[in-house]
């Protein structure tokens, strides 16, 4: 029985430091190089998915971090477009030029992908009883008992994130994530929403526009 519950809390703990790490990592971007600013200071957020509810927290999330982060105005896609069906164009135009919109970020999910991984086996040794002290004694007269590696299984979610200039409706950005094993959906967004803002920032693509010198 000590054995089973040692062999237990070692596989437990491999997987509590495994899920220590990061849950989103960025996997590519790609910039316009022809984009010479100014950062963008008025965007419209937009979540791509058919639950609502999933769309109105990602898009009230992302859009409190993105003015947390110092961008002037960014603005939740419910609230000012139909939550379902298709906006024609002329429609989505005068939107964003009532909203004086310079951007919109647009986040879709490209793949779930169910995986399969492995816990490592573990080896115990029991000493079986009355076995002679010392080491040599120990070692002559243990019971080795191994535990197999144990399968476990986990999601991971692709998505992809694009900033748009709205004067001419072009690609400025865009990249990619890896979401592993995703839990809570606030939590997730979160983490997410801070490597995209981080990514952007390095770019200079969001924040309020430098001011000029006297």
């Amino acid at each position: 029985m000590k054995a089973r519950r040692l062999a237990l809390l070692m596989t437990l703990a491999s997987l509590l430091v495994s899920g220590c790490a990061p849950a989103t990592k960025l996997t590519n971007a790609w910039v316009d190089p022809s984009y010479k600013g100014p950062p963008f200071e008025n965007l419209l957020v937009l979540g791509i998915s058919k639950n609502p509810g999933v769309r109105r927290t990602f898009e009230d999330e992302f859009s409190a971090k993105l003015r947390a982060a110092g961008v002037k105005k960014a603005v939740p896609g419910y609230t000012v477009l139909p939550e379902s069906g298709k906006v024609p164009t002329p429609v989505l135009e005068g939107i964003l030029k009532k909203m004086g919109a310079d951007g919109a970020i647009v986040a879709r999910v490209l793949d779930v992908d169910r995986r399969t991984a492995y816990s490592p086996g573990y080896v115990t040794v029991i000493p079986s009883v009355g076995y002679a002290r010392g080491f040599y004694g120990f070692y002559g007269s243990a019971i080795a008992v191994s535990t197999p590696p144990t399968p476990y299984q986990y999601e991971v979610v692709v998505v992809e994130t694009s900033l748009w200039q709205t004067r001419d409706a072009t690609l400025v950005w865009s990249a990619t994530t890896q979401t592993t094993d995703p839990g809570e959906l606030r939590k997730e967004i979160a983490g997410y929403a801070d490597i995209i803002i981080g990514a952007l920032r390095e770019r200079d693509l969001i924040g309020a526009a430098p001011q000029q010198k006297k």
